[in-house]
């Protein structure tokens, strides 16, 4: 009787990860479903890092901030009075 309700239980247990690896996977295909971009962005000289963008506005706003306009910095977009000392 005991290892009959033992073998019942894994045969649960079994389902249920069964169902969450399910579960997982269905969230892995939605995720990829959706397009991306991306960029890299230099926390400094040399350490970069890879930021995605599954927003196409936000992508948008983040390669307007931090494009260059003739020799001026990409830093002047986001620093208060464009960089410049009041």
């Amino acid at each position: 009787m005991e290892g009959s309700s033992n073998v019942a239980s894994m045969n649960t247990s079994e389902a249920f990860l069964a169902s969450i690896e399910q579960s997982i996977s269905n969230a892995e295909k939605v995720a990829n479903s959706i397009p991306r971009k991306g960029m890299n962005v230099y926390l400094d000289k040399s350490t970069m890092v890879m930021q995605t963008f599954s927003d196409p506005s936000a992508f948008a706003h983040a390669k307007k901030v931090t494009a260059r306009a003739g020799q001026s910095s990409c830093l002047r977009n986001v620093l208060d009075a464009g960089g410049r000392l009041q």
